[in-house]
C-alpha cells in the first residue's frame, strides 16, 4: 500500500509543477509590458503609447488612447487572439490604436527577435514590440 501511495504523490507533485518555457510557446512572453514600436513595418509615433501585457489565457493593455483586452490562446501553427474589446474614448491616437486592434486580431504566430516580440499574419510582419518599463 506505501508504495502506490508514494506513486500518486508523485504523481500529484509532478502534475502541480507550472509548464516549463520549452514546453509553453507563450511563457517567453507572459508578465512582460510590451512597447508596440512598429506597424507594418513602419515605426509608430512616439507621443502615443501603445503597450501589451501577455496573460496565460488573454491580452491587454493600453491602445494609446483605450485600456483593451481580449483572448489569446495557442494553436497548432503559433496563436489566435480573438474578442479584442476596448473602452470607447476619442483620442488624438486613435488612428494607431485601431490600426494595432487590427494587427492583433490579424496575429496568427509571434517570433522574438534580439528580445523584440514580432506578431505574424501569414508569415508577415504586422506589428513589433519592444519590452517596456
Amino acid at each position: 500500500m506505501l508504495p502506490r501511495t508514494l506513486l500518486s504523490l508523485a504523481t500529484l507533485a509532478l502534475l502541480s509543477i507550472p509548464a516549463a518555457a520549452d514546453g509553453d510557446p507563450l511563457a517567453d512572453l507572459i508578465g512582460t509590458n510590451w512597447q508596440l514600436t512598429a506597424l507594418d513595418g513602419a515605426p509608430v509615433d512616439a507621443e502615443v503609447t501603445t503597450t501589451l501585457v501577455i496573460s496565460a489565457d488573454g491580452v491587454g493593455g493600453n491602445g494609446g488612447c483605450n485600456t483593451y483586452g481580449g483572448n489569446l490562446a495557442p494553436t497548432p501553427d503559433g496563436i489566435a487572439i480573438t474578442q479584442v474589446f476596448s473602452t470607447m474614448m476619442a483620442c488624438d491616437g486613435l488612428a494607431q490604436e485601431q490600426a494595432f486592434f487590427a494587427a492583433l486580431e490579424a496575429a496568427d504566430g509571434f517570433t522574438l527577435v534580439n528580445g523584440n516580440l514580432h506578431l505574424l499574419a501569414n508569415g508577415n510582419l504586422v506589428a513589433e514590440l519592444a519590452p517596456g518599463d
